[in-house]
């Protein structure tokens, strides 16, 4: 008879599934233990804060286009124009004169979801380059911490530097094609924010403000396509 200085190895070998059970056994001692050290692991700072669970996300993506005519968002702008390559925003309302601004806030599209909103993807083109995305967002009841100061930092998200731009009306007019223009194209700005009931889409391009331009106070994006990513059933 063969002599075996390791038990374990006879067993491994003269018992048909030892080796599985054992390995099963293991894993579970293994994570016996590691439940044991993270049950009373703190994070400095956080001395009552009880060990937290990952969450899985179930995403769905919805898009919306010009002239965003949907029952869930609000388009609020000053201007009205019919335009079709996308809905012109201005961040600056043109003043009448009699002062040096109109104190309003920035043109925007707001989009109201059921579930979550956790993406934003505004897609468009500068009338000027570069161009600006800015988002603001009303986020779900409970996403702060509790002890969070509300008045400490906004919901807010801004890229700037967006080239690709469509031809001005006067350009168009007078004969201008996109194949003269090296920068003429489209730019698209992605957010990734905190679950939130609603979002503020607005946007802006440079300003020319030249004596001799035909709009010098043209500062529009125009937006064409904004996606918004819900999770659904996760909050």
């Amino acid at each position: 008879m063969t002599e075996y200085a390791d038990f374990e190895l006879f067993l491994n070998e003269h018992i048909p599934h030892y080796t599985s059970l054992t390995q099963v056994a293991k894993a579970k001692k293994k994570e016996s233990a590691m439940a044991a050290e993270t049950s009373g692991r703190r994070v400095v700072g956080y001395p009552d804060e009880p060990v937290q669970e990952r969450k899985e996300i179930s995403l769905r993506t919805y898009e919306y286009k010009v002239p965003f005519n949907y029952l869930n968002i609000d388009v609020d702008r000053v201007w009205t124009g019919g335009e079709k390559h996308g809905m012109e925003l201005y961040a600056i309302k043109t003043t009448d004169g009699t002062g040096s601004g109109t104190q309003g806030p920035a043109d925007a599209i707001v989009i109201t979801e059921e579930d979550p909103i956790v993406q934003v993807a505004v897609v468009g083109s500068a009338c000027t380059p570069p161009g600006s995305i800015m988002i603001e967002a009303t986020t779900i009841d409970g996403e702060a911490h509790p002890g969070e100061n509300k008045d400490a930092l906004p919901v807010r998200f801004r890229i700037d530097n967006l080239w690709g731009m469509h031809l001005r009306a006067d350009l168009v007019n007078q004969g201008g094609t996109f194949e003269a223009l090296p920068i003429s194209g489209m730019s698209c700005a992605i957010f990734e924010i905190p679950p939130s009931k609603s979002v503020r889409v607005m946007s802006a391009g440079a300003i020319p403000a030249w004596s001799n331009d035909n709009y010098p106070d043209d500062a529009h994006y125009s937006v064409r396509f904004i996606r918004t990513t819900v999770a659904v059933g996760s909050y």
